[in-house]
């Protein structure tokens, strides 16, 4: 099944489908970049960056998804990347992953509509569970695709 993420409405769905993606854990974090050398000293820039992440995930319920599911969600044109994977191994399961309506700086100085998707991981902190932001960043939109 494939699911196309271009308003607040959608995210809420998938989201909600996915259940948040709570206590999966990120299988494989691929950042694309199209930018490339066009000759001797001479670079395109776009800053137009997709990045896909691939969850392992399962739903508690019975007769659910599997537990073995795999979900592919690729994210265009993003910016404002910020990832603290610093924790430790039992650390790094899902506690939920949102996303929001934002705005963002356009080249031009304009601003410009897009999501905002944050992903909160546990931190355990003198004996005691934080939520920590592990992963954030602002996209245009998303396809998230169960493989």
């Amino acid at each position: 099944m494939i699911r196309r993420l271009k308003t607040i409405e959608d995210a809420e769905s998938i989201l909600d489908y996915f259940n948040g993606f709570h206590d999966g854990f990120i299988k494989q974090l691929t950042l694309n970049s199209p930018d490339e050398f066009k000759d001797w000293g001479h670079q395109l820039c776009t800053g137009n960056l997709s990045l896909e992440i691939i969850f392992a995930h399962y739903n508690y319920a019975a007769g659910e998804r599997p537990h073995t599911q795999l979900v592919a969600a690729e994210f265009r044109q993003v910016k404002e990347l910020s990832i603290d994977f610093s924790g430790q191994a039992h650390e790094w399961s899902i506690l939920n992953v949102s996303v929001t309506e934002s705005t963002r700086t356009r080249e031009d100085g304009s601003s410009e509509a897009c999501f905002k998707a944050v992903f909160l991981q546990n931190r355990l902190e003198s004996n005691d569970w934080k939520s920590n932001e592990d992963l954030a960043f602002t996209f245009a939109e998303s396809v998230f695709r169960e493989i």
